[in-house]
């Protein structure tokens, strides 16, 4: 079984992969070779973050999820915590560039700040100590895992450098089929609704009715089609979630059912 995920080896998406599904693991370079493997069946099943708690949505994937006909099959919640890795003789104090993914640079933006360090965007966490390694200056750092550091034989300079201690990082493992689940699950859907006064309150409102708890709303511009949009929707699914879904679907104008699978723990004392 192979199963792919955005990044390098010890980038954030291995770890939580490792988590999701045994396997042969896939290093892919963005979030849409993941998918794009997944339609050329080059891997069985892909790893995405779909949102972190600090910075928001990963629209990518968020788009990704509506152009292509795959399922969510499971989801997992990943503690972050950054590191600053650098080459054995570096010091902070003299290192002048840290490179990493835009959103890890977010995340430890204070760090970055007290130190008078100048950010670089890179492709991926793990990657980017690939990169200061190609350049061989001990000017340059970057921000990525603990596994990633040891993945590469880099030195760990500084553990725990994110904003926010409480930084963690969903991730959603997709499917080319729908996965049969049990026990508490959620559900992911997209749609469009009407172009029509009250169409979207009218749609939420059906699952005020059915007493069905929203976990997640996300609205995306539709490419190629200027000021138009798509809502996303994760739920709690209750006994009225398949009531609600038959007059969700007769109150949109598109509507496509992500997946359901079953809901993962969360504890943010851990």
């Amino acid at each position: 079984m192979k199963i792919g995920y955005f990044g390098e080896r010890g980038a954030y998406s291995n770890i939580a992969a490792e988590h999701l599904m045994d396997g042969e693991y896939v290093p892919l370079k963005f979030i849409k070779s993941v998918f794009d493997a997944m339609k050329n069946n080059e891997i069985d099943y892909g790893v995405v973050p779909i949102e972190n708690s600090i910075e928001g949505s990963v629209n990518e994937t968020y788009d990704n999820l509506y152009k292509e006909n795959f399922y969510v099959s499971k989801e997992y919640f990943l503690r972050i915590n950054h590191c600053l890795i650098g080459f054995n003789d570096a010091k902070i104090d003299k290192i002048k560039y840290v490179h990493s993914h835009p959103q890890a640079l977010a995340q430890c933006s204070d760090f970055i700040y007290m130190n008078n360090m100048i950010p670089v965007s890179e492709y991926d966490t793990a990657g980017s100590i690939n990169i200061i390694k190609s350049l061989g200056n001990i000017e340059h750092a970057a921000i990525a895992s603990e596994l990633a550091a040891g993945i590469y034989n880099m030195k760990i300079l500084k553990k725990d450098i994110e904003n926010n201690k409480n930084n963690y990082t969903r991730f959603f493992l997709i499917s080319k089929k729908e996965q049969e689940c049990s026990g508490k699950t959620r559900t992911s859907i997209v749609f469009s609704a009407e172009n029509k006064p009250g169409s979207l309150h009218r749609i939420l409102g059906i699952f005020e009715r059915y007493r069905i708890n929203m976990s997640k709303i996300e609205s995306r511009p539709v490419k190629y089609n200027p000021f138009n949009y798509i809502f996303f929707i994760d739920f709690e699914d209750n006994q009225y979630s398949k009531n609600a879904l038959e007059e969700i679907k007769n109150n949109t104008s598109y509507f496509k059912r992500i997946g359901t699978y079953k809901m993962a723990g969360f504890n943010p004392n851990l």
